[in-house]
């Protein structure tokens, strides 16, 4: 029986997920929301990819903490349902992009205590503080330039003709 694209999608968001180290399943997750028309429910999630309520919370909080979904109440609903964010690649970049700085702090201060007289070790430790930081320049421009695009779509009335 072939796989649908859905499926497909889902599982390699799963997969893409555990290959960046983090579980499998809140990737698997992202992917529902994703395809969702609307905010799921923890228990719509778990039956929908086959996995336990309970791991679909602890790994939609995941997700919240790093700003790729957001918790709604529904009306009329005593549970509380889950919502991919309006730009998750915007986040994704800005996630990054805050790594990367923490990176270029950390590995700063270690060149920093490097004597002058090192052979030049000190400088080329600088030198990975510098790529960690300019990448996180970069991604901050490349998420700014991801916001510019997407306003202009929303503004931008469709082509008729």
């Amino acid at each position: 029986m072939p796989v649908s694209p859905q499926d497909r999608f889902i599982e390699t968001l799963g997969l893409i997920s555990q290959t960046e180290g983090s579980p499998r399943i809140s990737g698997q997750i992202l992917g529902c929301l994703v395809l969702a028309n609307e905010p799921l429910s923890l228990t719509e999630i778990a039956e929908r990819l086959d996995v336990s309520k309970a791991s679909v919370s602890t790994n939609v909080r995941l997700l919240e903490i790093r700003g790729m979904a957001r918790r709604e109440a529904m009306r009329g609903s005593r549970q509380d349902h889950w919502a991919v964010v309006e730009n998750p690649h915007q986040q994704v970049l800005a996630t990054l992009a805050d790594r990367f700085r923490r990176n270029a702090d950390t590995v700063k201060s270690i060149a920093a205590d490097f004597p002058e007289d090192d052979s030049g070790e000190g400088a080329r430790v600088a030198g990975f503080a510098e790529f960690y930081l300019r990448s996180a320049d970069f991604l901050d421009s490349w998420a700014q330039t991801l916001a510019t695009t997407d306003q202009h779509e929303k503004e931008t009335p469709p082509h008729v003709g």
